[in-house]
């Protein structure tokens, strides 16, 4: 397992999308490659929030009601024009593959068949965003209660090719950014305001994430909503092999 990744870390996406299991979709995908976005459900909406914000790259459904796809990147590029603005690249997600090319004509930049592959997906982003993409190692954080399992959960997630930070003790845990990390493995711990404050920096940083329990633990709705992943207490290599597996195909 290849602990490369394709990442575009500080990018903003505008998706332009009016089927919402679509847009969450594609949030999601671009979430897992380190890009934040905001949605729009049709092209006159997409194109006011096009002016208002300031995006990166802008994902643009075809067939949408009010505005439809080409018509809202047709308003875009004249706003851009009209104001001296940079352009923002506006790439098609659309179903018809056929007339990919009648897009570019259109004035998009780019455009990906749905539904969306993520090979071909990270292809036409390097292609648009080439400079702005990095290869980064896939990052741990790790925390757990004795340093016993600490360790040996360290070893067991090198060996698996990731990079691994551990956070000796909670107030180390909670002076972490979050967000310089991809995957976090914490226990849960015994105070509920520290847990609290601890799943609202997990949330916040929109990282993947385990949550250890001990079996007389009751699991509550916000832990299963935040965590990716909720384990009971272990150490051993496959069952940590095969829930970083399952985590990193969510």
């Amino acid at each position: 397992m290849s602990s490369k990744i394709p990442r575009f870390d500080n990018l903003k996406a505008l998706i332009v999308e009016d089927n919402p299991i679509n847009r969450k979709m594609l949030q999601h995908t671009l979430k897992n490659i380190g890009i934040v976005s905001d949605t729009a459900e049709n092209g006159l909406i997409g194109f006011d929030m096009a002016k208002k914000g300031r995006y990166d790259v802008i994902f643009m459904d075809i067939q949408m009601p009010v505005m439809n796809g080409v018509e809202a990147t047709k308003a875009i590029i004249e706003y851009e024009k009209s104001n001296s603005l940079p352009h923002t690249p506006i790439i098609a997600v659309t179903a018809n593959t056929s007339t990919g090319d009648t897009y570019l004509k259109e004035g998009l930049d780019g455009f990906v068949p749905k539904p969306v592959n993520l090979d071909r997906f990270i292809s036409v982003l390097k292609d648009i965003l080439g400079d702005k993409i990095k290869e980064s190692p896939t990052t741990v954080l790790i925390y757990k209660r004795t340093k016993i399992e600490s360790r040996i959960l360290e070893e067991i997630v090198k060996q698996l090719n990731y990079e691994v930070k551990s956070a000796n003790n909670l107030e180390e845990l909670l002076s972490i950014d979050f967000r310089d990390y991809n995957i976090s493995l914490i226990d849960r711990v015994s105070s509920d305001r520290i847990h609290g404050e601890i799943n609202r920096m997990v949330e916040s940083s929109n990282i993947k994430s385990i949550l250890f329990i001990d079996k007389d633990i009751e699991v509550s709705n916000q832990d299963r909503r935040i965590h990716s992943l909720i384990r009971y207490n272990f150490t051993n290599y496959k069952d940590v092999e095969t829930s970083l597996k399952k985590l990193t195909s969510l």
